[in-house]
């Protein structure tokens, strides 16, 4: 199934396709009232993202916290005595933007703030493989659930990240897993995007080291890698840029 823009919902769908990758892959379903009822009863956090949104914009985070509703956006908090409360100040909030609803996955923290991965994957010709060519962890700002750069976020080097995390011993097997599953899912994607070159893959890690699937960015910044003081990963992103245009 070939699909154009970026679509989460329907990249979701693909991915799904992989059996390997379903383990991988936070439950998602379409933006609706019954959805959202149906998803805080059975997992009691969600998040609520638009179906084409970048860069962390308007992301809602939904937690059952004893009797109330908690829904999180950027640093702002508000409770809710009712599911049906929250669910009507997200629909307000959100305008008529189209939205779906992501099982939250309780991640691992750095400095007790929330973190991920941001991979970035490429390939030079449409039948070449895929490679990694680039690895960043990503904690969130003060305040912030998102991890993104433009929302405050701090970029990590991989080593550093391991190190705050104690868990030296078991970055290699770590990094491994971390670019088998995102190779898969460029290459599991990139039979739908069959010209797309580059990927960027949001992969988040819980305490007991599962991870899983966020999302594929179709057309991911790399600021964050040029943040770094090694540029050794953000010169070999746009390299590989540079020639897959030729």
């Amino acid at each position: 199934m070939k699909l154009k823009g970026r679509n989460k919902y329907k990249m979701y769908f693909a991915l799904k396709k992989d059996e390997a990758l379903q383990k991988h892959l936070p439950a998602t379903l379409k933006w609706n009232r019954q959805n959202f009822i149906n998803m805080l009863k059975k997992y009691n956090s969600v998040v609520v993202k638009p179906r084409s949104g970048r860069q962390g914009q308007r992301i809602y985070f939904v937690s059952k916290i004893n009797s109330k509703y908690l829904v999180h956006i950027n640093k702002t908090r508000k409770y809710f005595k009712r599911r049906t409360a929250a669910y009507n100040y997200i629909k307000k909030s959100a305008e008529k933007r189209k939205y779906i609803i992501q099982q939250e996955i309780d991640l691992a923290t750095i400095d007790g703030k929330r973190f991920d991965f941001r991979i970035i994957v490429q390939r030079l010709t449409t039948k070449d493989d895929w490679v990694v060519n680039g690895i960043i962890a990503r904690k969130a700002g003060a305040g912030y659930k998102v991890t993104n750069k433009r929302r405050r976020g701090i970029v990590l080097p991989l080593e550093t990240a391991m190190e705050k995390l104690n868990a030296v011993e078991k970055k290699d097997f770590i990094v491994e897993e971390i670019k088998k599953i995102a190779l898969a899912a460029a290459e599991t994607l990139g039979r739908s995007f069959p010209n797309q070159k580059i990927f960027g893959v949001d992969i988040g890690m819980k305490e007991d080291g599962s991870l899983y699937i966020f999302e594929l960015n179709r057309w991911p910044l790399i600021q964050g890698f040029k943040s770094l003081k090694d540029k050794t990963q953000y010169n070999k992103i746009r390299k590989y840029k540079r020639k897959a245009k030729k």
